[in-house]
Order: C-alpha cells, then structure tokens, then sequence
C-alpha cells in the first residue's frame, strides 16, 4: 500500500470478506462445532495478507470502478506525491509502503498519519506485552504443592507442562505469558485443577503465537472497526474452542463444575496483552461461553466433513473472488463511471495498444484513447472527454481523406516493429481503407491509406502509444499487396568477393479485426470498430527483395535468401523451407512472402544470401544497415 487509495481498496476489499463470514459464522452458530467458528478466522487473516486485486479478481464487481472514478475526482484537484490522479489503484504489499517524499495534498498526509497509526498501535501492543513481562518477573514461586498440582494435570492429560510457573499477587485468574518462553502465571488463591488444563491446552495448540498474529493484524488496519470487532471475535472464539476442548476431557458432573467456575469468573478482569492467555475474558464472553457448555455435544466425523466444504466454500469466495472484465466504456463516454472503465481498461499488450489506439482515433473517442496513451496525456483527455459536447466535433482525420463513416472501417497493420534495448517498440503504423468491405460487395470507391512512426512502451502493467510524428498519405494503390515497396524496410547489407548485395527486409503485424455474419444474401464481415486492449498480433507477413553491385557497376542477379536468427551458422544448403522462388526483377532480387505464426514476430539477426553469377555459386551473410521511415 503506497497511498491512501490502494489503502482504502485494501482495507475495503478484507471489510467485505470480514462481513461474509460473520454472516456465515451465524448461519452455522449452533450447526457446526467451534473448531470451525475459529478455524474460519484463518480465512479472513490471508485475505488481509493478500494484496487486493491480485490476479485482476475482485470481492466486489464495480469497487474498482468506483474507486477510480472518486481517486480520479479527488487527486486532479490535488498536488499528490504519493498517489498520481490517472494511474490504476494496485496493492502491493498488505503493509504501508512509505516513500520518503514531502506530502504534497491532503490525501498524502492522510496515508502517513495511517502509517504512522501502524507504528503507534504496534508500539502500543508492544509496550503492553513489556508492561506485563515486568509485572510477571515480580512474581514469587509457586508451593510444592502448587507445582505438583500443574504437573499432576499435565500427566494426567498428556499435556507438556511449561518450564516456568509462578505466583502473582493480584491476579484473580491463571493466564499463560509468553509466547517464546511461556510462563503459567497463578494467583494467590488456590487453582482448579480445570482453569489449569485449560491454560495447558492453550499452550499445546498455539493459541500465544495466533494471539500475536491477531494484534499485527488488527496494527494494519487499526482504523477499521469492523476489523477489530472481528479479532475480538475471533478471540472470543478461541477460548470457545479450548472450553470444547476441556469438555471433551471431563466427563459427567465436571462439566457442569467448569460451567460453575467459569461464571465465578464473569467480573474478573483478564490480560490484554498481546501474547498471553486467559480463562477469563470478560462477562458478556464468559456468559456466552456457558450456553455454548450447555449445548455442548461430540460432534460426529460427518460433520468434519461438512464443515470443510462449507469453509472451502467460504475460502474461495473471501480469497478468490471474481475475474469479471470491467466493461469497456462507450464510445462518447464523459462521465466519472466511464472514464473509469477507460481507465480499467489501459492496454496489456503492445498489440492492443496498437489496435486501441487506431479505433480511438477513427472513432474519434477520447475516452478509447485514454486506454493506450502514456500516463503524462491522461489529464488532456480526460478534460477532452468531460468537455466534449455532442457528436458534432470535427473529425480528426478528415483532412487526411478519412471520413468518420469510413474511417471506422479502416484497417491497420505495423511496418517492421523493432525492439529496442529499453523494451520499447518502434514501427510504422499504417491505416489502410483500400480493402473495405461491407455486405458482402467489395468496396475500392475510396481507397486511402496513411501512415504514422509511433513507439509503443511499457508504463507499469500496460503499454502505451507515442506518436513520433504526424499522419502522413500513403499512395492507396499499393495498399493491397503485403508488404510493398512504397513503405520502409530494413537494410541488410553483405560483400562477397567483388559483389555487393543489399537485401531489403520487411515485415508486418496485424490483428484480425474481421467480424463475419451471415444474412440472406449469404456471409458478409465487417471490421472490428471496438478496441481490444488485451489483442496479441495474429497476422504476420514478411518478405525481401535485393539489389547488387559489381564493383561500382549494378548488375541483375537472382538472389536466394534465408533469415538467420542470433549466433545461427550459415545454412549447408537451403531447404525447401527456406528457399524463395527467385524471380527476375529488373536490377535483380528475389523474395516473396509468407504468413507465419507469432512466433516469429521479429526482424532476423542476419540473412544468408546466395545467388549465381557467370555460372559460379556465391554466398554470404548480410547484416543490417538501418531502418529509414522518410
């Protein structure tokens, strides 16, 4: 937890599971035996330690949209060094996380007062355990008969007796202390041979150490109340649980004495202190505990298995939640809801970073937009969003020979999409309208194509679009073949003897945006106007063309070629897999292209090239020279 917010969805999201199993816990009060009414507390202790959100699932469909929209609200009015307006809420850690920054808003002083509660309620607990640890070292030893009371009980039980025990003045009931060295801390007055096998069995089941557990946890959210009522509740539970496990030692007329003991006890006052025990933990407690001994019973093992389903159940409710998608926002969307969907919906992938930001700006959608731009343009379009009024606003591409009707169809694809050494992505997005379809009839009455140099880039968990430079118009007519030689390539360059060859490499990616239908005029697609930030590449085209030089002087060669990949060996012979059919171009080449998996989305290493010449073979490798987008 890094700010206020991902607080707030932390502490929201274990509030939900913390009311899920008291509701529970109440519907099964009398049905299903106290190992489980405190065996269920386990569930709500790893929801607290789960980050929120983890996996993308959460507790309550439509909490993180919300809390966007209000986050959103708030912090663009602020000056926030902790938490930033347009960035998605995520948890890291169930523990504040401080940054050693001055605050800058309201909202950051309010997270370090959080955290600062954190320390205080833990230094609290702390000084309390210390508190007491001193008190019990005052403490006088126990009678010989005291001692061979204790060790008469754990014999008698087959309990382990502690190291220490001791006599405090004081004290109105025996209580365990300590959890790394526990000491049995007695009155004055004589003890029932019950109060000390019930401390006993607090000390065989670990109850000390879950005791320290429940305080960290109620120090991370000690502003929450409802946290709080339910360790309290769960400690409550514990000692319900060890009463159940002292009955089920007795028999007969003991169990109605333990009843009688523990109601002498109903206005004793009992340790808080983290790491200790207590048979006495307040009246209203006690007189429960006393109907839970008169409605005691053994419970049959078909019931165990009862109870673990019921708490699997539980489990996967409280801990799993739902992996539900938030719903993308309307096209038009302006209001806080919707653009917090938009910004739910940031892009995952390099390829639905392309695909969304294509359809945001043929829909002319700022709300789409906000879904692959970089985390520095959020706050332009989300004012661009809020202020837009209508659906009159001139069309962004128009004056590229795009419009809005048809523009929506457009499809696009990526000129040689490299990757750089940071992890960012730079290529040549082309939009292209030459191959519309519509109904079936295949449409070229408006043939535009234009193109933009963009970087894609990881920001966090999504990826973002830059622009490098504006639109540009392509010539439509050679937008039909795949690739062409009106678009850039990669240069791969190779000397073989007294030849120079150039080999231009080029590649593509796409997504498959066709959407088909059947009517009765038979099956017709249309393209896909709806972003899809999560898309991979489906689509991958390549090809090479080449030109040689003798000396100064160019010649015309057919030329044979075969991608290599990092460190490969020039290839013996070219297989069938790798052989392109030459074809005689002019100044010479060879090449073609071929649609493959993706896979192999990326430029190769090196090219082998081979090629005849004057009825002699030559071979080399080529490497690449440059990429040019002018």
């Amino acid at each position: 937890m890094e700010h206020i917010w991902s607080f707030l969805l932390q502490t929201i999201t274990v509030s939900i599971a913390a009311a899920v199993l008291l509701i529970a816990k109440r519907l099964f009060l009398d049905k299903l035996s106290p190992r489980w009414q405190y065996g269920v507390w386990a569930i709500l202790a790893v929801r607290l330690l789960l980050p929120a959100g983890l996996l993308g699932r959460t507790l309550l469909p439509g909490l993180d949209v919300v809390l966007e929209a209000v986050k959103t609200g708030v912090e663009s009015h602020l000056s926030s060094a902790l938490a930033s307006p347009y960035g998605v809420t995520e948890v890291l850690a169930p523990i504040p996380l401080i940054r050693l920054v001055p605050p800058g808003s309201v909202t950051d002083v309010l997270f370090l007062l959080y955290a600062a509660g954190v320390i205080v309620t833990l230094l609290w607990f702390f000084l309390s355990y210390l508190a007491l640890r001193r008190r019990v070292a005052k403490g006088s030893a126990p009678s010989p008969d005291a001692l061979a009371q204790v060790d008469a009980v754990a014999a008698q039980y087959g309990l382990k007796a502690p190291r220490r025990v001791i006599v405090l003045p004081g004290v109105e009931s025996a209580f365990v202390c300590g959890p790394l060295s526990p000491v049995l801390v007695l009155p004055e007055r004589a003890v029932d041979d019950k109060v000390i096998l019930h401390e006993l069995l607090h000390l065989k089941y670990g109850d000390l150490w879950a005791g320290v557990g429940m305080c960290i946890l109620r120090c991370l959210h000690w502003c929450n109340p409802l946290l709080w009522y339910c360790w309290d509740r769960a400690q409550n539970d514990s000692e319900a649980l060890c009463d159940q496990r002292v009955l089920e030692r007795l028999e007969g007329e003991e169990r109605r004495e333990y009843g009688v003991i523990l109601l002498s006890m109903a206005d004793d006052k009992y340790a808080r202190a983290p790491g200790t025990t207590s048979m006495a933990n307040g009246g209203r407690n006690i007189k429960a505990r006393i109907s839970s001994i008169a409605r005691f019973k053994r419970y049959p093992k078909g019931v165990g298995l009862g109870s673990c389903c019921v708490a699997a159940v539980l489990a996967i409710a409280c801990l799993g939640g739902t992996v539900g998608a938030v719903e993308l926002p309307g096209q038009y969307a302006s209001g806080p809801l919707e653009l917090a969907q938009a910004q739910l919906n940031r892009a995952t992938t390099p390829a639905g970073a392309l695909d969304t930001y294509v359809k945001a700006l043929l829909a002319d959608s700022p709300a789409y937009l906000i879904m692959a731009a970089p985390d520095e343009a959020q706050a332009e379009l989300l004012r661009a969003a809020q202020a837009r009024e209508g659906l009159d606003a001139p069309y962004p591409l128009e004056p590229l020979g795009l419009s809005e009707g048809s523009g929506a169809q457009a499809d696009w694809t990526v000129y040689n999409f490299l990757e750089g050494s940071d992890g960012t992505y730079t290529g040549l997005l082309v939009l292209d309208t030459y191959r519309t379809w519509f109904a079936g009839i295949y449409e070229d009455g408006q043939s535009v194509a234009v193109s933009q140099p963009v970087r894609v880039f990881r920001q966090g968990n999504f990826w973002a679009v830059e622009p490098l430079d504006q639109w540009t118009t392509v010539d439509a007519r050679v937008m039909g073949r795949r690739p062409n030689s009106i678009l850039p390539a990669l240069t791969y360059t190779a000397h073989v003897e007294d030849f120079t060859i150039e080999v231009d490499y080029q590649y593509l990616l796409s997504v498959d945006n066709e959407v088909y239908s059947d009517s009765l005029f038979g099956s017709s697609y249309q393209l896909d106007t709806v972003p899809r930030p999560n898309a991979l590449f489906t689509d991958y085209y390549r090809s090479a063309g080449g030109r040689a030089w003798e000396d100064e002087e160019e010649v015309s060669l057919t030329v044979w070629y075969q991608s290599l990949n990092q460190n490969e060996a020039f290839p013996t012979e070219f297989g069938h897999s790798s052989f392109r059919t030459p074809e005689e171009h002019g100044l010479g080449g060879g090449g073609g292209s071929d649609h493959n998996g993706c896979d192999q989305q990326q430029s190769p290493a090196s090219i082998a090239v081979k090629f005849r010449y004057d009825g002699r073979d030559y071979t080399g490798i080529a490497w690449p020279e440059e990429v040019a987008y002018d």
